[in-house]
């Protein structure tokens, strides 16, 4: 979704929250199973759920992408290499493709060649098929038209080519499918809801952020 980021549609990311609370449910709140107490469960409250992940609101982020240094160029362009600073990123589409002898994967990138930082704004915790048509978009879900496109058309996506969908969510719900599989969606873990905005810039050349914005 590095296109998305860049792209700007995508200020949003959910994560499992692990290990996920007891499934019974009451009222809409989660429990611990735990033994010895009366009813044999403990009530969980959103602070208590918001502990089980690692990040909190003011963290910086650096967002790994699939990349290569500047000596997989097959070519010695300097104008290329000058363009490139640290290095290429695959999500810049056509910038030298067919000019890099292998592209690194994204768990490969360094700290210091990431091009960006995610600030989170906001982290909420609730069951992933809670998650609204807005949200949907904000995880990247975009309309895509097509020429011969009617009213009857599904339009929502999250790729340039391939199929679409009739909504925001049928579309997150197809691709959170894709990443984390099949039976991922009626799993409906409890996920934290991370809110974040994008920021140009390698995580150290970008400023803490003040106190206001969670910042310490």
């Amino acid at each position: 979704m590095i296109s998305a980021l860049l792209a700007g549609r995508k200020t949003q990311t959910r994560r499992i929250l692990k290990p996920q609370p007891y499934p019974f449910v009451t009222d809409g709140r989660p429990y611990w199973n735990a033994r010895g107490c009366i009813g044999g469960r403990i009530s969980i409250s959103d602070a208590e759920l918001l502990r089980l992940h690692r990040w909190v609101v003011g963290d910086r982020l650096y967002v790994r992408e699939a990349w290569a240094p500047l000596d997989a160029l097959t070519h010695n362009d300097p104008g290329t290499r000058a363009f490139a600073e640290k290095g290429f990123y695959r999500a810049d589409q056509g910038t030298v493709d067919g000019e890099i002898s292998r592209w690194r994967p994204s768990i490969h990138m360094p700290r210091w060649a990431s091009r960006l930082t995610l600030l989170v704004a906001d982290i909420r915790v609730q069951r992933l098929q809670d998650i609204s048509q807005a949200d949907s978009e904000a995880e990247g879900i975009y309309e895509r038209g097509s020429v011969g496109d009617g009213s009857s058309h599904d339009r929502w996506t999250w790729q340039r080519e391939g199929w679409r969908y009739a909504t925001p969510r049928e579309a997150f719900r197809e691709l959170w499918g894709l990443i984390n599989g099949p039976d991922a969606w009626a799993a409906n873990p409890w996920v934290a809801a991370v809110s974040f905005s994008v920021i140009r810039s390698n995580i150290d050349a970008t400023p803490l952020p003040s106190p206001a914005q969670g910042g310490k």
